[in-house]
C-alpha cells in the first residue's frame, strides 16, 4: 500500500467518525440510502461525500439539499477540513 491510498483512506476514515458523531447517518458501503451519506475516497480528488436522495428529490428538494451541504460543511471545516463543492454541486469533495 503507498503512502497517498494510505493517507486518503485515513482521511475518508476520520470524515466518516466525524460525521457520524455529528448526528449524520454514514452508510458503510459507496453507495447511499435515502437520507444517508456515501463516503468514498478517490485517489484523483480526494474523499468524495455524496448524500443520498432519489433524482426527484434533488429537484424537489434543492433548499434541503443545499442546508444539508452547508451542515456537512460546517462540521467538516469546524475539524480543519479543507472542503470543497464539485463542478455538479451535488458532492463534496474532502482534500485535507
Amino acid at each position: 500500500m503507498d503512502i497517498v491510498t494510505s493517507a486518503g483512506e485515513d482521511l475518508e476514515r476520520v470524515v466518516r467518525q466525524e460525521l457520524s458523531a455529528a448526528g449524520f447517518t454514514v452508510e458503510p458501503s459507496l453507495m447511499s440510502a435515502d437520507g444517508g451519506l456515501g463516503i468514498w475516497h478517490d485517489p484523483a480528488r480526494g474523499v468524495v461525500i455524496a448524500w443520498g436522495a432519489s433524482a426527484e428529490q434533488l429537484v424537489k428538494y434543492a433548499t434541503i439539499r443545499a442546508a444539508v451541504q452547508l451542515a456537512l460543511r460546517t462540521v467538516l471545516t469546524d475539524a480543519g477540513h479543507q472542503v470543497r463543492q464539485d463542478a455538479d454541486g451535488m458532492e463534496l469533495i474532502v482534500t485535507s
